[in-house]
């Protein structure tokens, strides 16, 4: 009987010692398998530290600046009366003849007439005896003219008061050709994104390598604007000369970001 027990004692570790071979054989394997790395780690990792450690990542900016092609004026009539309906009558009459001077005169194009707001608001005047007091209306009509005719904004100004304008709120200038002129400043973006990369490489003792990727960041077409205080202060210092409007240079910017490799 202890013979029996003492046999099926040493069967039973021989059979450990064979399971944790197995399993020790298994863990070798595997740890070959991944090129003796831990299991928990992913193979490519130290690839891709790599791969990032050798990279140099910069912004570019290009910018081109042009000749205005187009001038967008904003003006408009405004008209108090005793009653809302006579207001907007009144404005009414004044709004039709400036079109009609836009279209006929200055041969604005139906297309390029825009309103851009119109108001009927009621009046007030103040006073300690009797608070306050309604005294009219006024009705506002702005329009938004799209003119390309440069050289000749001053004259289309000095035209709309003349067909009974009394309110210009500002002029700007752009250009019809944003799209072409952006492409342009993608290149001047790209060539200082590179000239950065290039010193960056040289200070850090290595040499620029390929685009590894590149991405734009966004394009501005930057306006010049005429504010109307600039023009009533123009037309105060001599109420006889014509305005004279100066139209100054519309500037496309671009910014892209750029990864370059390190060699």
């Amino acid at each position: 009987m202890d013979k029996r027990n003492a046999a099926g004692g040493l069967m039973q570790k021989s059979k450990v010692l064979l399971l944790a071979a197995g399993i020790t054989a298994g863990s070798l394997m595997a740890w070959n398998a991944f090129g003796g790395q831990p299991l928990n780690k992913p193979a490519f990792a130290a690839g891709t530290e790599n791969a990032v450690m050798n990279t140099v990542a910069v912004t570019g900016t290009g910018k081109v600046s042009v000749a205005p092609d187009i001038a967008y004026v904003s003006a408009g009539v405004s008209v108090t009366a005793k009653t809302a309906k006579e207001a907007q009558a009144g404005a009414a009459k004044k709004y039709d003849a400036v079109r009609k001077a836009l279209t006929g005169t200055f041969g604005v194009a139906e297309k390029d007439l825009k309103t851009t707001n119109y108001s009927v608001q009621p009046q007030y005047r103040y006073t300690d005896k009797e608070g306050q007091v309604l005294t009219g209306y006024t009705a506002v009509q702005d329009i938004q003219i799209s003119y390309r005719n440069i050289d000749k904004t001053g004259d289309l100004v000095d035209g709309l008061a003349a067909a009974g304008a009394n309110r210009i709120n500002n002029i700007s200038f752009g250009t019809e050709k944003g799209d072409a002129y952006t492409q342009q400043a993608l290149q001047k973006a790209v060539e200082a994104a590179k000239v950065k990369a290039m010193t960056l490489a040289q200070a850090s003792g290595r040499t620029l390598g390929e685009v590894v990727s590149i991405s734009e960041n966004g394009a501005q077409v930057v306006q010049p604007v005429i504010e109307r205080a600039q023009m009533k202060m123009a037309a105060a210092s001599d109420s006889s000369a014509n305005t004279v409007v100066d139209a100054g240079e519309v500037d496309v910017t671009s910014d892209i970001t750029v990864l370059f490799s390190l060699k």
